[in-house]
């Protein structure tokens, strides 16, 4: 990280010294999050490609982050191309191209959001936009975290399920936000062998846990009623009706609209509990 965030600093530099405006900067953004960041920090002219899923509403080259290769990317002749995840080798590929890029993994904590918005705001030249925004977005996640009292709740919080079952730990960002939250994380302690905070569970693990609320962040289910997985009938959140679906892109990005995901989980504990008080 500190490699990319050299470069990233001697190619502003290098922008500066040749009189160039920053905002004229050609920027691909290969990450939904990122280019979020972007619009939402108003420099939405730097993009001149955005991965395929991002949120746009202005004409604009897609490109499938899943599949690209650097080869591909070089002819469009970016300034610098943003990075959240390694694939299909594109890191190493836009290295032996010479193309200047940032690798911005999901972020694991709050600071993480704030600094990757930092990062952006330098890189787009909307600097004191990044600083004032993440001030807001402090603000507001204080305030939400300061007006929460969640203990004694269990949850199990969902991000895959059909090609195995997989959760969120205290190493991944909404993890993070339940334990600010002061939520119990039913897979807070378990481990993720490849460090990402993202470990995978049994069902018997998640039914003997029997959490009173589970929550889904993702759209890889063939059904919504999750009573109709074998044993899962019985765990509280099911018998209660204390079962919620997050918007998945909201709860896949980290970027300003972190704010939003802070908000959108902690609603949830607090229309519940005044619906049903325990």
């Amino acid at each position: 990280m500190k490699t990319k965030l050299i470069i990233l600093a001697l190619f502003v530099s290098m922008c500066s010294n040749q009189a160039q405006e920053k905002n004229e900067v050609k920027i691909i953004s290969l990450s939904t999050t990122h280019t979020e960041i972007i619009q939402s920090l108003g420099a939405e002219n730097t993009l001149i490609a955005v991965d395929a899923f991002s949120d746009v509403d202005f004409p604009v080259q897609r490109i499938d982050a899943y599949t690209v290769t650097a080869e591909e990317i070089a002819p469009l002749d970016a300034d610098m191309v943003i990075v959240a995840f390694d694939f299909n080798g594109i890191i190493e590929g836009l290295e032996a191209q010479e193309i200047n890029h940032i690798l911005l993994p999901p972020a694991r904590n709050l600071e993480d959001v704030y600094s990757q918005i930092q990062i952006i705001g330098e890189l787009v030249d909307k600097k004191t936009v990044a600083e004032t925004k993440i001030i807001d977005m402090k603000l507001e996640i204080n305030r939400i975290i300061s007006n929460s009292n969640y203990e004694n709740i269990t949850v199990y919080h969902e991000i895959g399920y059909s090609y195995g079952i997989y959760s969120i730990n205290k190493e991944s960002l909404i993890g993070e936000i339940y334990n600010t939250l002061g939520v119990s994380n039913i897979a807070n302690s378990e481990e993720d062998p490849y460090g990402g905070g993202y470990p995978a569970l049994t069902e018997e693990m998640i039914i003997e846990s029997n959490p009173d609320y589970i929550i889904v962040g993702h759209t890889d289910y063939l059904n919504k009623d999750l009573s109709i997985r074998e044993g899962w009938g019985s765990i509280t959140a099911v018998e209660n009706s204390n079962v919620f679906f997050l918007n998945d892109t909201l709860a896949s990005n980290w970027g300003t609209t972190t704010v939003q995901l802070v908000e959108e989980i902690s609603s949830i504990f607090e229309e519940s509990i005044q619906t049903n008080p325990y």
